[in-house]
């Protein structure tokens, strides 16, 4: 009896994997520019939020992996969904006919995916040295060789791309607005570090700033496909609780309290990460000293709501010897055993 008892045991004791079908909407308090993927659709949708609310400003088509499903393990030729973010421009030369002009690293895997013992690497934005059609990446989202020209100036490192393989809910429910109407304003995306990758293998990200406030590019004119249609229920209330405890963090690094360790899930952090509990302790403790002038964006925190987590993301900027440190710093959060929401993973995306 012990013998199957103990494979149901350790069983139990991993994480379960997200469904392969997940079904996405937006968090209440949704940034203010961010890129989502409908697998199902094969459509990308390029979100604002305009008067506080989030509308689709723009859509293109959109081809995934060969293999349906979300991603598991390195070589599945699945695309992974969740919550990601643009870490940085790929510099390095190109498969032109693979990946187009332009490809972009998203930071998978998350520490979600990696609590869930995801595997694999290289996941990007990028085109084709030819029109899109079928489902032909190895992984990677690709959208048409104009379109990703066109879309490169906003494409800035720390940029959100939310994928599923449905997207529910508004604004995705409705036509896209008129983006004539917006502001023509295109900044230019920080000079990415060179790295040498290639997709679906490992290489380390480089830093670049946040982009907040990114106006659309023009509209072109296309139909926008009905969404399916059932809707994704509120997450409000674990929204307001992700929010709140995102400021008791900011308030307690902002103290150098060690109260700040409370908010980290001590068991599943390690797991979702590199790093060990007593290393987290260390360098939290050392950024106490280090980090003079800090400041923390309290009012320009966003939600994004994850199959299973959250994540809050805000600017985060300090002076350390004398040079100046500005970028985006997302907390990924997870319910722990008493269903209170703990941190399991950490990115900073510098500039």
């Amino acid at each position: 009896m012990l013998r199957f008892l103990l494979p149901l045991l350790f069983a139990l004791l991993i994480p379960v994997a997200a469904s392969a079908e997940w079904t996405a909407g937006l968090a209440s308090h949704s940034p203010e520019y961010l890129l989502a993927a409908d697998k199902s659709r094969k459509l990308l949708f390029q979100v604002e939020r305009l008067q506080d609310d989030p509308v689709i400003t723009r859509q293109f088509d959109c081809i995934h992996g060969r293999r349906e499903g979300d991603k598991q393990k390195e070589g599945d030729l699945r695309t992974p969904e969740g919550v990601y973010f643009i870490t940085h421009k790929i510099t390095q030369k190109l498969d032109f006919m693979e990946y187009g002009p332009h490809a972009f690293n998203l930071n998978y895997p998350n520490p979600a995916d990696r609590l869930r013992k995801k595997t694999g690497s290289g996941i990007w934005l990028h085109s084709k040295g030819q029109p899109i059609a079928g489902l032909t990446t190895r992984g990677c989202m690709a959208i048409e060789q104009s379109e990703i020209t066109d879309l490169v100036p906003i494409l800035a490192p720390g940029t959100p791309v939310i994928i599923a393989e449905h997207l529910e809910g508004p604004p995705f429910m409705s036509e896209p607005s008129d983006a004539s109407a917006l502001p023509d304003v295109r900044p230019s995306a920080s000079s990415p570090l060179p790295v040498t990758a290639s997709a679906e293998n490992d290489f380390p990200p480089p830093s670049s700033p946040f982009s907040k406030n990114v106006a659309s590019v023009p509209s072109p004119e296309k139909t926008t496909i009905p969404p399916p249609a059932s809707h994704v229920p509120a997450q409000s209330a674990d929204d307001e609780k992700v929010l709140s405890r995102t400021l008791n963090w900011m308030d307690a690094l902002s103290r150098r309290s060690e109260d700040i360790f409370l908010l980290y899930d001590e068991k599943n952090y390690p797991r979702a990460g590199r790093e060990t509990f007593s290393a987290l302790r260390k360098r939290l403790r050392a950024e106490f000293k280090k980090q003079d002038d800090l400041f923390l964006d309290r009012e320009g925190i966003s939600i994004l709501a994850g199959p299973g987590y959250l994540v809050s993301c805000f600017i985060k900027s300090y002076q350390y010897q004398g040079e100046y440190f500005h970028g985006l710093q997302a907390l990924y959060w997870m319910p722990d055993s008493q269903g209170q929401y703990r941190i399991i993973g950490e990115l900073w995306i510098k500039n």
